[in-house]
């Protein structure tokens, strides 16, 4: 065989190689065998930063060039990015950073549209607690090594803002850095229309504002906020709706209003309760990893998964002012998982959670009915969140067991996540918002360490305007300096026509008396009288005037125990649904006991008792 001969044989058998090998491919269904494009090392670039000089609780922000070949931006073993920042005095804090696309959002008349505004870069967000001149340094750990560049220094200067609102989990109450108190009030704004989102919070934020609201309570639905989608994949995050919650936090700072966030919801769990499991991307028909939702719990590689959300989470939104809880699951009970499971993972990823965030935000999560106290006690569960539906007393409910009893049992704070009426009809009849102001100032004078969170507000609150029952109760609290737990009181009513509650303690009591007779029972008798009334007066028949005016309660007195043996008190006492000082008195307490005279009450009074000094005249 000549050298021709043996050339052309190694050709025929080379060509015959790689038929087979392509062969091979088709048959196992994974296409022609090819070499894998070299990948680039990733490389540290140029850091920017917004924050020359930066005010106090304001955000610093940088952003950071990488070069190379990064196959998922999401997965800290392939890049992880970091900023340790540095004051003068004290300890430097790290923060994450996190992959970032830009976007800009344009508005054509009633019209707004997101839309890509350059390539993806690397953030990096900050919010300075301490004053003074700052200095950072940037680190970029690959597999090939570690990469490190120091920043510019930058000072901190004086703002006017409160800052971090802060727990005290041993007193159960919110306070700012500054020292002032925060008392969360106000509503679930849990999602909004898949078109136009941001106008219906826009319009939902204005409202709260005017009627002095602080407090909100919002999902990452899967239809809306979700970073992980169908579309993207598990382990890989929706830039557009991360986008829209960048824009989201940005507008509720403007109207002053600080969030809960949720970030899972049962029916991506389930297959027959609001049943989405057949859209969760950890699906393994979806190409997810979980077979079953239960899955989602005990499956190592899912909750490693989970984790980096965790901590993308942390890093893109954990410098904001306007957070205040996490919580991890709205009514996992309606998930179909295993009670032990749940127990475990919720144990894991609140600590895991809470170790991620440089500010240590509590942590909750809830469940409509079936709530397992094992998950309670779990020293890493900071509230216990409860779901309240259709009750015909609300003030009744929130006053009784249902928040004390959980509130000793527990020793741990208790808020109320939902409430309201499921029955449409009931909401209809409703359209003046009595269980919604009941609810309300029962939920915080029973032992609440917030407002109750009314649902349904997009269909109910908002078209009836009923956002106006937060103006009352937030102008009740406000200036108050409640610097530590308060419990309930020993409060007695001579007239049973009243139910009252109260909280306090001997140096400052909080009350509010209600008459029985104003009710949602009485006010839906009242607007079925007056439609039988419409209804005579189109027929041409006789009618007379209805109207809605319970018989006011007068002569009542109101009896609170448990005081200093001598004492005297300066009382205000409030009209709730005004917001207004109503008349004001001074009363002594004798043995511990101060009987005071309740004014008229013809819907309901809250009232103040200050104790003053020896030299305050009252």
């Amino acid at each position: 065989m000549n050298k021709c001969q043996a050339l052309r044989r190694f050709e025929f058998g080379r060509a015959c190689g790689k038929l087979v090998a392509v062969l091979l491919g088709l048959w196992l269904g994974a296409g022609p065998v090819e070499a894998a494009p070299a990948k680039a090392p990733v490389k540290l670039g140029a850091v920017q930063s917004s924050c020359a000089t930066v005010k106090r609780y304001e955000r610093c922000e940088l952003t950071i060039e990488l070069t190379g070949t990064v196959a998922n931006p999401y997965d800290p073993q392939e890049v992880t990015l970091e900023a340790a920042f540095a004051p003068s005095q004290g300890k430097p804090v790290t923060v994450f950073g996190f992959y970032y696309q830009p976007f800009t959002l344009t508005e054509n008349g009633t019209r707004q549209t997101i839309r890509s505004a350059g390539s993806p870069v690397w953030k990096v967000r900050f919010t300075p607690t301490q004053l003074g001149r700052w200095s950072y340094r940037v680190k970029l750990t690959t597999p090939e090594g570690t990469q490190e560049a120091p920043g510019e220094p930058f000072l901190v200067v004086e703002s006017s803002r409160p800052g971090f609102v802060r727990f005290d989990r041993a007193r159960g109450n919110f306070r700012f850095d500054t020292g002032a108190p925060f008392i969360p009030i106000g509503e679930n704004l849990c999602w909004g229309p898949s078109v136009q989102p941001l106008k219906a919070y826009d319009t939902w934020f204005r409202a709260l504002s005017r009627n002095r609201a602080n407090f909100i309570r919002v999902w990452m639905a899967p239809w809306l906020l979700r970073l992980e989608t169908k579309d993207t994949g598990m382990g890989r995050y929706d830039q557009e709706r991360a986008f829209l919650l960048d824009a989201l936090l940005e507008r509720s700072e403007d109207a002053g209003i600080y969030w809960q966030l949720c970030l899972l919801n049962h029916g991506a769990f389930s297959r027959s309760q609001d049943a989405d499991w057949h859209n969760n991307p950890y699906n393994v028909k979806l190409g997810g990893i979980c077979k079953n939702p239960n899955d989602f719990l005990t499956d190592p590689r899912a909750t490693g998964m989970f984790e980096r959300l965790l901590r993308y989470l942390v890093s893109r939104w954990g410098f904001s002012t306007q957070l205040v809880v996490w919580e991890l699951f709205n009514e996992a009970d309606f998930g179909e998982f295993k009670p032990e499971d749940l127990v475990a993972w919720t144990g894991r990823m609140s600590a895991v959670w809470r170790d991620l965030d440089p500010q240590h935000r509590p942590v909750t999560t809830s469940f409509h009915q079936a709530a397992l106290d094992a998950v309670w006690r779990l020293p890493s569960i900071d509230l216990v969140q409860l779901h309240v539906y259709d009750r015909r007393d609300f003030a009744d409910v929130f006053g009784g067991p249902l928040v004390a009893e959980p509130r000793a049992a527990l020793r741990k704070p208790v808020v109320i996540g939902e409430f309201g009426w499921t029955d449409e009809v009931m909401r209809k009849f409703d359209d003046a918002g009595i269980h919604v102001h009941e609810g309300l100032w029962a939920s915080l004078m029973g032992g609440s360490s917030g407002s109750a969170l009314v649902w349904f507000w997009d269909s109910y609150v908002n078209p009836n305007r009923l956002e106006r029952h937060f103006r009352g109760l937030e102008a009740f609290w406000r200036g108050e300096q409640v610097r530590k737990d308060l419990p309930r009181m020993a409060l007695s009513l001579s007239d049973p026509k009243l139910m009252g509650l109260g909280v306090g303690d001997a140096d400052r009591l909080y009350l509010w008396i209600k008459n029985r007779a104003h009710s949602v029972d009485a006010y839906v008798a009242y607007r079925c009288a007056a439609a039988k009334q419409r209804l005579r007066q189109v027929r041409g028949e006789a009618v007379s005037p209805v109207t809605y005016a319970p018989a006011p309660v007068r002569g009542a007195v109101a009896t609170i125990k448990g005081l200093d043996w001598v004492g005297r008190y300066r009382i205000e006492w409030w009209d709730p649904y005004r917001g207004r000082i109503a008349a004001r008195t001074v009363a002594s307490s004798e043995w511990g006991t101060l009987t005071v005279e309740v004014p008229d009450v013809g819907f309901d009074v809250a009232a103040k008792c200050i104790k003053l000094q020896w030299w305050e005249r009252g």
